[in-house]
């Protein structure tokens, strides 16, 4: 017999709870199975360097820091899976937020972030005067941030950053432009995938998670997100959000 159509939205939800399950157990398994190795390698590695450091040979202390610095970035990966696999998770709790400030939030978390002792980054930054859209504010800062920092790596020198937005109905058409290395676009379609990256880590490149979980974001607000760019002549994200109710803001 055929499947009852009324069945359908029943199957419907039952699909996507046991979805969300596989989801709270992978990111349960990735938050306790896979930090608790991790936080031994960064602790007894500490401790070899604090107590054994001064005692190993030039080749020895640089086998050691590549540990650590290794293990940083696994930490950083562990991180950007959690945040991947969470932008699904829970209720939205919509909200109008304002996208510039956010950015000029990133940015100062990025100059903070800074080695001690390193000069602030030259930025010139600007942004349209009403960048507010509908949506979790939450998630919308960890776009915001991913975007920033997608700019803020791939910038040589002075970090150059323009931000507009323009209504179109319902939603605000927003551009992020920064005037970097840019990408051949023959790679475009690589850009919003998990673990993909069109540059080496020696030229900034992070987990390969940023403009991933930047995408899943944006498509659970409804929106869409895409890219163009030319090597040499820097990077414009286009995306498209929930423009905020102007009599609610």
């Amino acid at each position: 017999m055929p499947d009852d159509p009324r069945q359908a939205p029943d199957d419907q939800e039952a699909r996507l709870r046991a979805l969300q399950r596989q989801q709270e157990v992978f990111a349960h398994g990735i938050s306790h199975d896979l930090r608790a190795p991790l936080r031994s390698i960064e602790t007894f590695s500490g401790m070899l360097a604090r107590h054994a450091g001064d005692s190993l040979d030039p080749t020895g202390q640089d086998y050691l820091q590549r540990i650590r610095d290794a293990a940083a970035r696994m930490g950083g990966l562990i991180e950007s899976l959690l945040d991947y696999a969470g932008v699904d998770r829970g209720q939205l709790q919509p909200m109008p937020v304002d996208l510039a400030l956010l950015a000029h939030l990133a940015l100062a978390e990025l100059q903070e972030a800074l080695p001690a002792g390193s000069p602030p980054r030259e930025v010139r930054a600007s942004a349209s005067p009403d960048l507010a859209v509908q949506g979790d504010e939450r998630q919308l800062r960890m776009l915001v941030t991913q975007l920033v920092r997608n700019a803020w790596n791939f910038s040589d020198g002075e970090l150059v950053l323009e931000i507009h937005g323009e209504r179109v109905g319902d939603m605000l058409e927003i551009t992020v432009r920064d005037h970097g290395r840019g990408f051949d676009m023959q790679y475009a379609s690589k850009l919003f995938e998990p673990f993909q990256r069109l540059h080496g880590a020696e030229e900034g490149a992070g987990n390969g998670m940023g403009l991933a979980i930047a995408r899943r974001i944006v498509e659970r607000h409804g929106g869409r997100i895409d890219a163009e760019s030319r090597p040499g002549a820097g990077t414009t994200i286009h995306l498209a959000l929930p423009a905020a109710d102007a009599e609610r803001t």
